[in-house]
């Protein structure tokens, strides 16, 4: 089951990750994209901090094994990549 879930987490990251690469590539030449890129890093930074505090927290509490600790990084790595997209399009929606 953990296997078909981080499956599905994976390959939303991936389509996230195109999605990004793809705003660099259009529109984060200029001021415009500079500023929707640094905040979107905000909130992805922020986003990691909190999944990783969580993850540890989780670990501290309820030792995790190797199975499930490597399915926590991978939901944390998609939930850096979708909250860095989502903000990249609801800013380019905004500005």
């Amino acid at each position: 089951m953990l296997n078909l879930i981080g499956s599905v987490v994976s390959f939303l990251g991936l389509v996230t990750f195109i999605f990004v690469i793809r705003f660099m590539k259009q529109e984060g030449k200029d001021e415009r994209g500079d500023k929707i890129l640094g905040r979107a890093g905000m909130v992805g930074f922020v986003s990691f901090l909190l999944g990783y505090n969580i993850i540890f927290l989780v670990n501290a509490l309820n030792a995790l094994n190797g199975i499930q600790y490597t399915f926590a990084l991978t939901c944390l790595l998609a939930l850096v990549l979708i909250s860095y997209s989502g903000t990249i399009f609801f800013l380019r929606k905004k500005y």
